[in-house]
């Protein structure tokens, strides 16, 4: 898989992940500024993927088109109202960019069958909604500091949704060890061998165990209503999930499998 493919998937993962969690933000009174960075940040990174897209020569294909798609939406998301607009511009961009996201996936892993494009495809937007929505998290913990009387279940919701998406993103990978066992067992090196266990093993303790193990002590922190210490937490879960994603690439694109 090339290094374009490969930034594509990177950028698109993030772009979905980030609007994905700004979707459960609704309707907390963050104000229009809040919608408008974060929804730049979505929109950053598809963008950059498109670019690459094009600069590429692929033409109007589906990923194209998604991405296009998730752009023109932009617009209507970047304020919480009126709602139906809100959300209406929020299930294009999801949709959209989780179609171009899914026919990267597709394009970099074509010696798979359509399970494992499926797999791939789930395995890539559950890794991005784990980063995306730990990183938004991170952002509304430190909103409190602006907004002190803002309730505090918006924040323990967002942290539900990052703990949801890291349950499918774990299940997903057990999906692809098992069903393409023997595959992973033939490469070279092999990714039970030492170092491929070394890199699974980063990705599973760095990309997932630890940010679940931060979640949870975020949300014995909210149970105090203590922000301040809940945004810390969830800033170094940011860290280690983006480093888990950039691993996650890397296994993919080494064992051609959704790892």
């Amino acid at each position: 898989m090339g290094w374009s493919l490969l930034a594509q998937q990177f950028a698109l993962e993030l772009g979905f992940g980030v609007l994905l969690a700004l979707a459960f933000v609704p309707p907390a009174p963050v104000g229009r500024f809040f919608y408008r960075l974060m929804g730049s940040c979505a929109a950053l990174p598809i963008g950059a993927a498109l670019v690459l897209r094009l600069r590429a020569g692929a033409g109007a294909d589906p990923a194209v088109l998604g991405a296009g798609l998730a752009l023109l939406a932009f617009p209507l998301t970047l304020d919480a109202a009126p709602r139906a607009r809100f959300r209406a511009g929020m299930a294009l961009a999801l949709l959209g960019s989780a179609l171009a996201t899914g026919w990267v996936v597709r394009q970099g892993l074509s010696g798979l069958g359509w399970g494992g494009h499926l797999v791939g495809a789930l395995s890539s937007l559950a890794t991005g909604a784990v980063a995306g929505g730990v990183g938004l998290a991170m952002v509304l913990g430190h909103w409190y500091l602006t907004v002190p009387r803002m309730e505090i279940e918006h924040l323990v919701r967002l942290n539900r949704v990052t703990i949801a998406a890291m349950g499918v993103s774990l299940a997903s990978l057990a999906v692809a060890c098992l069903a393409f066992a023997g595959v992973l067992r033939e490469a070279e090196p092999p990714l039970f061998g030492p170092w491929g266990l070394f890199y699974l093993g980063t990705r599973l303790a760095v990309g997932l165990a630890l940010p679940l193990l931060f979640a949870a002590m975020a949300a014995s922190a909210l149970r105090f209503r203590n922000t301040r210490s809940a945004t810390g937490i969830l800033y170094a879960s940011t860290v280690l999930v983006l480093i888990g994603t950039a691993v996650s690439l890397f296994l993919q694109d080494s064992y051609g499998v959704p790892l």
